[in-house]
C-alpha cells in the first residue's frame, strides 16, 4: 500500500470517526453536515488521490465490474470501502461509474443512497456529492430546506396551528403548496447504527415530526410535532422511488416502520390529516412523497 493510498483511507476514516457524537440522551447520533464547506475541501481531498491507481485498476478491471462492486459496498453498507472507491474514482475522473451507480441505487428504491450520500460529505467529499447527486439526496446539508409534498394529492404537509391536550401540533396536507415558512422543512440528519436517520421539522418552529403511541382503528398512527424529540417515533428514514419518470420519495418511521401517509378525507378546512400506514406497502401512488426543494 503506497503512502497516497494510505493517506486516503486515514482521511476517510478520521473524518467519519470525528462525525460521531453524542447527545443528550446518551444515544450516538451524528453531526448536522454542513453545506458550507470551504472552497477549499476539494483541493485537500483531490491532494489524497491517486489517479494512477485508480486507472491501473480500471485499466485491469471492467468498468462495469468496478460499478458492481461499488454498488454492492453500498448496498451492503460498506461505506468504508465505498467511500474510498468512490474518491480513487472521482480522482482519476471515472465520474460516469459513480453516477451510474447513483442511479441505480435510485431505480431499485435503495434507501442506502442517503447513507452513502451522508457518508461521503462526513469524509470531506462535498465536493463528489454536490457534482454526481440530485440535490433531494442532500437534504442531510444544513442550508437546504424542502417542501413535503403527496404525489397522490398534491397537498403540502404542516402542522395545525394551535396544540393538543398534551402540547403536539397535529400533522396535515395542504392543498397550498405555494412556499412559505409553515411548509417548509428541515431534515436534520442523525447517524445511528449503520445508517442516517432524520428528524424532520418546520424551519421556523422547533416541533419535530413524530407518530402517536396509540393506533385508531384502521391501524394507522396519527402524525404529529412535538417540541421533544428523544424517542425512536420522532426518526424517520427515506426511500427513493423511480414513478412515471418522477423522483419521489417514502418517509418511513424508525419506530413502527410506518409509511408516511394522508388521509382520503378532508376536514372542514380542507385539509388531510397525517398518519403513519398501519402496512408497509409500497405503493408509490399512495404513499410516495415529492420532495421540492426551496
Amino acid at each position: 500500500m503506497g503512502l497516497k493510498e494510505f493517506a486516503v483511507i486515514l482521511m476517510c476514516a478520521l473524518a467519519a470517526n470525528a462525525n460521531i457524537i453524542i447527545d443528550d440522551t446518551g444515544s450516538t447520533v451524528a453531526a448536522t453536515v454542513s453545506s458550507t464547506d470551504s472552497s477549499s475541501t476539494e483541493a485537500t481531498v483531490s491532494e489524497k488521490i491517486n489517479p494512477s491507481l485508480a486507472s491501473s485498476d480500471i485499466a485491469s478491471t471492467s468498468a462495469k465490474n468496478i460499478e458492481d462492486e461499488l454498488y454492492n459496498e453500498v448496498v451492503s453498507r460498506d461505506f468504508d470501502k465505498a467511500v474510498y472507491r468512490t474518491a480513487l474514482l472521482y480522482g482519476a475522473g471515472h465520474d460516469s461509474i459513480i453516477s451510474n451507480v447513483v442511479h441505480r441505487l435510485i431505480n431499485d428504491g435503495q434507501s442506502q443512497i442517503f447513507d452513502y450520500a451522508y457518508k461521503l460529505t462526513a469524509s470531506r467529499g462535498t465536493f463528489i456529492v454536490r457534482a454526481l447527486f440530485p440535490i433531494e439526496i442532500r437534504m442531510h446539508e444544513d442550508l437546504l430546506f424542502v417542501k413535503i409534498i403527496s404525489y397522490k394529492y398534491d397537498f403540502a404537509l404542516k402542522y395545525s396551528r394551535g396544540v393538543d391536550f398534551a402540547g403536539d401540533k397535529k400533522a396535515y396536507g395542504d392543498s397550498d403548496t405555494s412556499t412559505r415558512f409553515k411548509v417548509t422543512w428541515k431534515f436534520v440528519p442523525y447517524w445511528i447504527g449503520d445508517r442516517v436517520y432524520f428528524k424532520i421539522r418546520p424551519i421556523d418552529i422547533a416541533y419535530f415530526l413524530k407518530l402517536g403511541n396509540t393506533r385508531d382503528r384502521d391501524g394507522d398512527h396519527g402524525a404529529y410535532g412535538s417540541t421533544n424529540h428523544d424517542t425512536d417515533r420522532h426518526l424517520w428514514y427515506v426511500k427513493p422511488v423511480r414513478h412515471n419518470g418522477k423522483l419521489l420519495f417514502y418517509i418511513i418511521n424508525k419506530e413502527y416502520d410506518e409509511l408516511l401517509k394522508l388521509g382520503k378525507s378532508k376536514d372542514w378546512d380542507g385539509d388531510r390529516v397525517a398518519y403513519g400506514h398501519s402496512e408497509k406497502d409500497f405503493n408509490p401512488d399512495k404513499f410516495a412523497w415529492y420532495i421540492k426543494l426551496i
